[in-house]
């Protein structure tokens, strides 16, 4: 068992740390560093949404998305529910007939929500 003064003696001593005279240049470097490191992670993260982005717009467009959409507004007399599934079904066609799978564009897709949450809240973070 361990001595009740030393134990006291060592708490204080790392509960003290000691100074270092370049300790305040110190703080700067690190300082400049975690900024410098936050501007390379913001321009990444906008990258990765614009990529994202466009890409998102790609499919959309080169889905036949609009004369889908006026299709759907023409039939209005029919059942929405029956309209909601045609259109998935569309959809679920679409995805299986590009070159990836649909679970990687759902990734793409999460990953795009999730690289705007973040470019967005960087961005009320300097406001």
């Amino acid at each position: 068992m361990a001595e009740p003064d030393f134990e006291a003696q060592l708490s204080r001593l790392f509960a003290e740390s000691p100074s270092f005279p370049d300790a305040a240049l110190f703080n700067a470097e690190v300082a400049s560093k975690l900024d410098r490191g936050w501007a390379m992670r913001r321009v990444f993260i906008g990258l990765a949404g614009t990529a994202a982005g466009l890409f998102a717009a790609f499919q959309i467009l080169s889905s036949r998305f609009s004369s889908e959409i006026s299709q759907l507004s023409r039939n209005s007399g029919h059942n929405l529910q029956t309209e909601i599934d045609a259109g998935l079904a569309k959809f679920n066609g679409i995805l299986t007939g590009a070159p990836a799978s649909g679970e990687a564009m759902w990734l793409a897709a999460g990953l795009a929500v999730l690289a705007l949450a973040f470019a967005v809240t960087r961005a009320v973070e300097d406001l």
